[in-house]
Protein backbone atom coordinates (compact mmCIF):
# COMPACT_ATOMS: atom_id res chain seq x y z
CA UNK A 1 0.00 0.00 0.00
CA UNK A 2 2.69 2.48 0.97
CA UNK A 3 4.44 1.92 -2.37
CA UNK A 4 1.43 3.25 -4.27
CA UNK A 5 1.61 6.76 -5.68
CA UNK A 6 -0.58 9.33 -3.98
CA UNK A 7 -3.22 11.35 -5.84
CA UNK A 8 -5.03 14.39 -4.46
CA UNK A 9 -8.54 14.91 -5.89
CA UNK A 10 -9.98 18.41 -5.41
CA UNK A 11 -13.67 18.66 -6.37
CA UNK A 12 -16.73 20.10 -4.61
CA UNK A 13 -19.16 17.63 -6.28
CA UNK A 14 -19.55 14.48 -4.17
CA UNK A 15 -20.64 12.28 -7.09
CA UNK A 16 -17.41 12.95 -8.98
CA UNK A 17 -15.33 12.47 -5.86
CA UNK A 18 -16.97 9.10 -5.28
CA UNK A 19 -16.48 8.03 -8.90
CA UNK A 20 -12.81 9.05 -8.99
CA UNK A 21 -12.08 7.36 -5.67
CA UNK A 22 -13.74 4.16 -6.88
CA UNK A 23 -11.88 3.94 -10.20
CA UNK A 24 -8.50 4.90 -8.77
CA UNK A 25 -8.32 3.42 -5.26
CA UNK A 26 -7.04 0.01 -6.40
CA UNK A 27 -3.98 1.51 -8.10
CA UNK A 28 -3.26 4.65 -6.08
CA UNK A 29 -3.53 6.16 -2.62
CA UNK A 30 -6.34 8.70 -2.84
CA UNK A 31 -6.94 11.76 -0.66
CA UNK A 32 -9.78 14.17 -1.31
CA UNK A 33 -10.51 17.85 -0.79
CA UNK A 34 -13.87 19.56 -1.35
CA UNK A 35 -12.51 23.04 -2.02
CA UNK A 36 -9.43 24.83 -3.23
CA UNK A 37 -8.58 25.89 0.31
CA UNK A 38 -8.71 22.29 1.54
CA UNK A 39 -6.64 21.18 -1.42
CA UNK A 40 -3.89 23.67 -0.61
CA UNK A 41 -3.90 22.47 3.00
CA UNK A 42 -3.54 18.82 1.84
CA UNK A 43 -0.66 19.89 -0.41
CA UNK A 44 1.29 21.17 2.60
CA UNK A 45 1.01 17.88 4.52
CA UNK A 46 4.04 15.82 5.45
CA UNK A 47 3.26 13.44 2.58
CA UNK A 48 2.54 15.57 -0.53
CA UNK A 49 0.78 13.96 -3.51
CA UNK A 50 2.41 12.76 -6.71
CA UNK A 51 -0.42 14.13 -8.90
CA UNK A 52 -3.45 16.42 -8.47
CA UNK A 53 -6.87 16.14 -10.13
CA UNK A 54 -8.48 19.57 -9.92
CA UNK A 55 -12.00 20.74 -10.71
CA UNK A 56 -12.28 24.17 -12.31
CA UNK A 57 -15.67 25.42 -11.06
CA UNK A 58 -15.73 25.46 -7.25
CA UNK A 59 -17.00 27.84 -4.58
CA UNK A 60 -14.42 30.02 -2.86
CA UNK A 61 -11.23 30.03 -4.90
CA UNK A 62 -11.84 28.27 -8.22
CA UNK A 63 -9.62 25.69 -9.85
CA UNK A 64 -7.63 28.21 -11.88
CA UNK A 65 -6.67 30.21 -8.79
CA UNK A 66 -5.97 27.00 -6.88
CA UNK A 67 -3.63 25.86 -9.66
CA UNK A 68 -1.87 29.23 -9.70
CA UNK A 69 -1.24 28.98 -5.95
CA UNK A 70 -0.08 25.37 -6.22
CA UNK A 71 2.45 26.27 -8.90
CA UNK A 72 3.71 29.29 -6.96
CA UNK A 73 4.36 27.06 -3.93
CA UNK A 74 7.77 25.26 -3.96
CA UNK A 75 5.99 22.14 -2.69
CA UNK A 76 3.65 22.03 -5.68
CA UNK A 77 5.83 23.41 -8.43
CA UNK A 78 6.79 19.96 -9.76
CA UNK A 79 3.52 18.12 -9.07
CA UNK A 80 1.45 17.42 -12.25
CA UNK A 81 -1.98 19.06 -12.17
CA UNK A 82 -4.82 17.73 -14.38
CA UNK A 83 -7.92 19.87 -14.70
CA UNK A 84 -11.35 18.17 -14.60
CA UNK A 85 -14.11 20.48 -15.82
CA UNK A 86 -17.52 20.67 -17.38
CA UNK A 87 -16.18 23.55 -19.48
CA UNK A 88 -15.20 22.22 -22.87
CA UNK A 89 -13.69 25.24 -24.61
CA UNK A 90 -10.30 25.96 -26.10
CA UNK A 91 -9.99 29.27 -24.28
CA UNK A 92 -10.41 27.67 -20.84
CA UNK A 93 -8.02 24.84 -21.71
CA UNK A 94 -5.38 27.28 -22.96
CA UNK A 95 -5.73 29.39 -19.84
CA UNK A 96 -5.46 26.35 -17.54
CA UNK A 97 -2.39 24.97 -19.29
CA UNK A 98 -0.83 28.42 -19.13
CA UNK A 99 -1.15 28.31 -15.34
CA UNK A 100 1.08 25.23 -15.26
CA UNK A 101 -1.37 22.34 -15.56
CA UNK A 102 -0.27 19.36 -17.67
CA UNK A 103 -3.69 18.25 -18.95
CA UNK A 104 -7.35 19.24 -19.27
CA UNK A 105 -10.11 16.57 -19.16
CA UNK A 106 -13.75 17.41 -19.86
CA UNK A 107 -16.61 16.03 -17.78
CA UNK A 108 -18.38 13.65 -17.84
CA UNK A 109 -15.18 11.70 -17.37
CA UNK A 110 -14.28 8.42 -19.03
CA UNK A 111 -12.55 6.10 -16.51
CA UNK A 112 -10.17 4.59 -19.12
CA UNK A 113 -9.24 8.08 -20.30
CA UNK A 114 -8.60 9.35 -16.77
CA UNK A 115 -6.50 6.29 -15.91
CA UNK A 116 -4.47 6.59 -19.12
CA UNK A 117 -3.82 10.30 -18.62
CA UNK A 118 -2.80 9.75 -14.99
CA UNK A 119 -0.41 6.91 -15.90
CA UNK A 120 1.13 9.01 -18.68
CA UNK A 121 1.73 12.10 -16.57
CA UNK A 122 3.03 10.16 -13.57
CA UNK A 123 5.48 8.36 -15.88
CA UNK A 124 6.54 11.65 -17.49
CA UNK A 125 6.98 13.29 -14.09
CA UNK A 126 9.00 10.33 -12.81
CA UNK A 127 11.21 10.40 -15.92
CA UNK A 128 11.73 14.15 -15.60
CA UNK A 129 12.65 13.90 -11.92
CA UNK A 130 15.06 11.07 -12.68
CA UNK A 131 16.68 13.13 -15.43
CA UNK A 132 16.97 16.05 -13.03
CA UNK A 133 18.60 13.79 -10.44
CA UNK A 134 21.02 12.47 -13.04
CA UNK A 135 21.71 15.98 -14.25
CA UNK A 136 22.34 17.13 -10.68
CA UNK A 137 24.71 14.24 -10.24
CA UNK A 138 26.54 15.24 -13.43
CA UNK A 139 26.69 18.85 -12.27
CA UNK A 140 28.10 17.73 -8.92
CA UNK A 141 30.75 15.64 -10.68
CA UNK A 142 31.58 18.52 -13.03
CA UNK A 143 32.01 20.82 -10.01
CA UNK A 144 34.23 18.24 -8.33
CA UNK A 145 36.34 17.81 -11.49
CA UNK A 146 36.53 21.57 -11.96
CA UNK A 147 37.73 22.03 -8.40
CA UNK A 148 40.22 19.22 -8.89
CA UNK A 149 41.50 20.86 -12.08
CA UNK A 150 41.71 24.19 -10.28
CA UNK A 151 43.86 22.63 -7.59
CA UNK A 152 46.05 20.92 -10.19
CA UNK A 153 46.37 24.19 -12.11
CA UNK A 154 47.35 26.01 -8.93
CA UNK A 155 49.88 23.32 -8.09
CA UNK A 156 51.37 23.56 -11.58
CA UNK A 157 51.78 27.30 -11.12
CA UNK A 158 53.56 26.79 -7.82
CA UNK A 159 55.61 23.88 -9.17
CA UNK A 160 56.79 26.00 -12.09
CA UNK A 161 57.73 28.79 -9.73
CA UNK A 162 59.51 26.40 -7.38
CA UNK A 163 61.54 25.13 -10.34
CA UNK A 164 62.40 28.69 -11.35
CA UNK A 165 63.58 29.43 -7.82
CA UNK A 166 65.56 26.19 -7.72
CA UNK A 167 67.34 27.02 -10.99
CA UNK A 168 68.00 30.58 -9.80
CA UNK A 169 69.46 29.24 -6.56
CA UNK A 170 71.66 26.76 -8.41
CA UNK A 171 72.90 29.53 -10.69
CA UNK A 172 73.68 31.60 -7.59
CA UNK A 173 75.45 28.77 -5.78
CA UNK A 174 77.29 27.48 -8.85
CA UNK A 175 78.21 29.62 -11.87
CA UNK A 176 77.65 32.98 -10.14
CA UNK A 177 79.87 32.08 -7.19
CA UNK A 178 82.59 30.69 -9.47
CA UNK A 179 82.50 33.78 -11.69
CA UNK A 180 82.74 36.03 -8.63
CA UNK A 181 85.71 33.98 -7.42
CA UNK A 182 87.31 34.13 -10.88
CA UNK A 183 86.95 37.91 -10.88
CA UNK A 184 88.72 38.10 -7.50
CA UNK A 185 91.51 35.80 -8.70
CA UNK A 186 91.95 37.85 -11.85
CA UNK A 187 92.33 40.94 -9.69
CA UNK A 188 95.03 39.30 -7.59
CA UNK A 189 96.86 38.00 -10.68
CA UNK A 190 96.76 41.42 -12.30
CA UNK A 191 98.44 42.91 -9.25
CA UNK A 192 101.40 40.53 -9.55
CA UNK A 193 101.57 40.32 -13.35
CA UNK A 194 103.91 42.48 -15.37
CA UNK A 195 102.59 45.72 -16.77
CA UNK A 196 102.56 44.39 -20.34
CA UNK A 197 99.65 42.05 -19.59
CA UNK A 198 97.53 44.50 -17.60
CA UNK A 199 95.31 45.38 -20.54
CA UNK A 200 94.62 41.70 -21.23
CA UNK A 201 93.71 41.09 -17.58
CA UNK A 202 91.41 44.13 -17.66
CA UNK A 203 89.65 42.88 -20.81
CA UNK A 204 89.08 39.41 -19.33
CA UNK A 205 87.88 40.95 -16.06
CA UNK A 206 85.36 43.10 -17.96
CA UNK A 207 84.05 40.01 -19.79
CA UNK A 208 83.70 38.13 -16.51
CA UNK A 209 81.98 41.11 -14.91
CA UNK A 210 79.54 41.46 -17.83
CA UNK A 211 78.75 37.74 -17.71
CA UNK A 212 78.24 37.91 -13.95
CA UNK A 213 75.82 40.83 -14.32
CA UNK A 214 73.88 39.02 -17.05
CA UNK A 215 73.74 35.91 -14.90
CA UNK A 216 72.44 37.88 -11.93
CA UNK A 217 69.81 39.51 -14.16
CA UNK A 218 68.77 36.05 -15.36
CA UNK A 219 68.47 34.84 -11.77
CA UNK A 220 66.22 37.76 -10.87
CA UNK A 221 64.10 37.24 -13.99
CA UNK A 222 63.70 33.57 -13.15
CA UNK A 223 62.54 34.32 -9.60
CA UNK A 224 62.31 37.97 -8.58
CA UNK A 225 62.83 38.32 -4.86
CA UNK A 226 60.47 41.33 -4.75
CA UNK A 227 57.54 39.00 -5.44
CA UNK A 228 58.15 37.20 -2.13
CA UNK A 229 59.67 39.94 -0.01
CA UNK A 230 57.55 42.95 -1.01
CA UNK A 231 54.46 41.66 -2.83
CA UNK A 232 52.85 41.75 -6.25
CA UNK A 233 52.89 45.53 -6.80
CA UNK A 234 56.66 46.03 -6.34
CA UNK A 235 57.34 42.88 -8.39
CA UNK A 236 55.28 44.27 -11.27
CA UNK A 237 57.13 47.59 -10.98
CA UNK A 238 60.42 45.70 -11.26
CA UNK A 239 59.05 43.83 -14.28
CA UNK A 240 58.07 47.14 -15.93
CA UNK A 241 61.53 48.60 -15.35
CA UNK A 242 63.14 45.48 -16.78
CA UNK A 243 60.92 45.60 -19.86
CA UNK A 244 61.80 49.26 -20.41
CA UNK A 245 65.50 48.51 -20.13
CA UNK A 246 65.42 45.52 -22.47
CA UNK A 247 62.81 46.55 -25.05
CA UNK A 248 62.39 50.30 -24.72
CA UNK A 249 58.65 50.13 -23.95
CA UNK A 250 57.68 52.52 -21.17
CA UNK A 251 55.38 50.62 -18.78
CA UNK A 252 53.72 52.76 -16.11
CA UNK A 253 52.47 50.90 -13.04
CA UNK A 254 49.57 52.12 -10.92
CA UNK A 255 49.67 50.05 -7.73
CA UNK A 256 48.41 51.74 -4.58
CA UNK A 257 48.90 48.65 -2.40
CA UNK A 258 51.49 45.90 -2.08
CA UNK A 259 48.77 43.18 -2.03
CA UNK A 260 50.92 41.06 0.27
CA UNK A 261 47.77 39.32 1.54
CA UNK A 262 47.24 37.46 -1.72
CA UNK A 263 47.45 33.69 -1.59
CA UNK A 264 50.83 32.54 -2.82
CA UNK A 265 49.39 30.67 -5.78
CA UNK A 266 47.37 33.74 -6.81
CA UNK A 267 50.29 36.11 -6.38
CA UNK A 268 52.64 33.88 -8.39
CA UNK A 269 50.06 33.22 -11.07
CA UNK A 270 49.17 36.88 -11.53
CA UNK A 271 52.83 37.81 -11.84
CA UNK A 272 53.34 35.08 -14.44
CA UNK A 273 50.19 36.21 -16.25
CA UNK A 274 51.33 39.83 -16.38
CA UNK A 275 54.74 38.69 -17.62
CA UNK A 276 53.08 36.61 -20.37
CA UNK A 277 50.97 39.58 -21.45
CA UNK A 278 53.96 41.90 -21.51
CA UNK A 279 55.81 39.39 -23.69
CA UNK A 280 52.87 39.44 -26.13
CA UNK A 281 52.87 43.24 -26.16
CA UNK A 282 56.62 43.33 -26.78
CA UNK A 283 56.38 40.78 -29.60
CA UNK A 284 53.18 41.79 -31.37
CA UNK A 285 51.69 45.11 -30.26
CA UNK A 286 54.27 47.51 -31.77
CA UNK A 287 53.68 49.77 -28.77
CA UNK A 288 55.87 52.53 -27.35
CA UNK A 289 54.17 52.92 -23.99
CA UNK A 290 51.79 50.96 -21.79
CA UNK A 291 50.16 50.99 -18.36
CA UNK A 292 49.44 48.37 -15.72
CA UNK A 293 46.80 49.09 -13.07
CA UNK A 294 46.32 46.82 -10.05
CA UNK A 295 43.13 47.19 -7.99
CA UNK A 296 40.82 45.20 -5.77
CA UNK A 297 37.09 44.92 -6.35
CA UNK A 298 34.58 42.88 -4.32
CA UNK A 299 37.22 40.43 -3.12
CA UNK A 300 38.82 40.06 -6.54
CA UNK A 301 42.16 41.19 -7.86
CA UNK A 302 41.59 43.23 -11.02
CA UNK A 303 44.48 44.01 -13.36
CA UNK A 304 44.16 46.18 -16.46
CA UNK A 305 46.90 46.38 -19.06
CA UNK A 306 46.74 48.94 -21.87
CA UNK A 307 49.13 50.06 -24.60
CA UNK A 308 49.20 52.41 -27.58
CA UNK A 309 49.93 49.69 -30.13
CA UNK A 310 47.82 47.82 -32.65
CA UNK A 311 45.95 45.80 -30.02
CA UNK A 312 45.02 42.12 -29.86
CA UNK A 313 42.10 40.26 -31.41
CA UNK A 314 39.27 39.98 -28.89
CA UNK A 315 39.19 36.22 -29.54
CA UNK A 316 42.97 35.79 -29.24
CA UNK A 317 42.72 33.96 -25.92
CA UNK A 318 39.89 31.71 -27.15
CA UNK A 319 41.51 30.42 -30.33
CA UNK A 320 42.96 26.93 -30.09
CA UNK A 321 46.77 26.92 -30.34
CA UNK A 322 48.18 25.90 -33.69
CA UNK A 323 51.39 25.70 -35.70
CA UNK A 324 51.70 29.48 -35.59
CA UNK A 325 51.59 29.60 -31.81
CA UNK A 326 48.88 30.93 -29.55
CA UNK A 327 49.74 28.76 -26.57
CA UNK A 328 50.51 31.63 -24.21
CA UNK A 329 47.18 33.47 -24.18
CA UNK A 330 45.10 30.31 -24.58
CA UNK A 331 46.82 28.62 -21.64
CA UNK A 332 46.59 31.84 -19.65
CA UNK A 333 42.83 32.12 -20.14
CA UNK A 334 42.34 28.43 -19.41
CA UNK A 335 44.28 28.71 -16.15
CA UNK A 336 42.37 31.82 -15.12
CA UNK A 337 39.12 29.91 -15.66
CA UNK A 338 40.43 27.10 -13.45
CA UNK A 339 41.18 29.62 -10.69
CA UNK A 340 37.63 30.95 -10.85
CA UNK A 341 38.51 34.19 -12.65
CA UNK A 342 38.15 35.51 -16.17
CA UNK A 343 40.12 37.25 -18.89
CA UNK A 344 38.78 39.94 -21.21
CA UNK A 345 40.51 41.30 -24.29
CA UNK A 346 39.00 44.63 -25.33
CA UNK A 347 39.91 46.84 -28.27
CA UNK A 348 40.06 50.57 -27.59
CA UNK A 349 42.62 51.61 -30.19
CA UNK A 350 45.31 49.43 -28.62
CA UNK A 351 45.71 46.50 -26.28
CA UNK A 352 43.28 46.51 -23.36
CA UNK A 353 43.35 43.34 -21.27
CA UNK A 354 41.44 42.85 -18.01
CA UNK A 355 42.37 40.04 -15.61
CA UNK A 356 40.11 39.29 -12.67
CA UNK A 357 40.91 36.55 -10.16
CA UNK A 358 39.56 35.86 -6.63
CA UNK A 359 42.06 36.97 -4.01
CA UNK A 360 41.10 34.25 -1.51
CA UNK A 361 39.27 34.25 1.83
CA UNK A 362 40.53 36.47 4.59
CA UNK A 363 39.92 36.77 8.29
CA UNK A 364 38.66 39.98 9.88
CA UNK A 365 42.17 41.41 10.39
CA UNK A 366 42.96 41.25 6.69
CA UNK A 367 45.21 38.22 6.90
CA UNK A 368 44.77 35.27 4.61
CA UNK A 369 42.79 32.34 5.96
CA UNK A 370 44.96 29.25 6.22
Amino acid sequence: MEDKEKILVIDDEKQYLDVLVEILRHDYRIIVAKSGEQGLARLRSDDPPHLILLDVLMPGIDGYETCRRIKSDPLGRDIPVIFLTARDDVEGETYGLGLGAVDYIAKPISPPTVKARIRTHLALCSARLELERQNQGLEDRVRERTESLRLVSAELVLAEERERRRIAQELHDGPAQRLALAKMNLGRLRNVADAGHAAEFDAVTRDVDTTLKELRTLMVELSPSALYELGLGPAVEWLAETTLGKHGIDFRVDSAEAYSGLREETRVFLFQSIRELLINIVKHARASRASIALNTQDGDMVIEIRDDGVGMRQTAAETQPGVNGGYGLFTLRDRIDMLGGHLQILHNGGTHVVLQVPMGERSGNGEEQK
